[in-house]
């Protein structure tokens, strides 16, 4: 079992200041935040590059 590390992301100044925007508007952790984000934009990342089928495969490879 792998343990939870961070991963760092730069952002340009509008989008940090949109971010912490955003993060104050929801009244959410920056940690929560990116983590909605993430999932919510990972499925559209993995199909624009024909991923889908690969990451399901990566994942059923974990969890077994």
């Amino acid at each position: 079992m792998t343990q939870a590390k961070i991963v760092q992301m730069r952002l340009l100044p509008p989008e940090r200041y949109l971010f912490t925007k955003l993060k104050e508007l929801l009244g959410v952790s920056e940690s929560s935040l990116s983590r909605d984000i993430y999932w919510v934009g990972l499925p559209a990342f993995l199909a624009r590059r024909g991923l889908t089928a690969w990451a399901n495969d990566i994942l059923k490879e974990f969890v077994a």
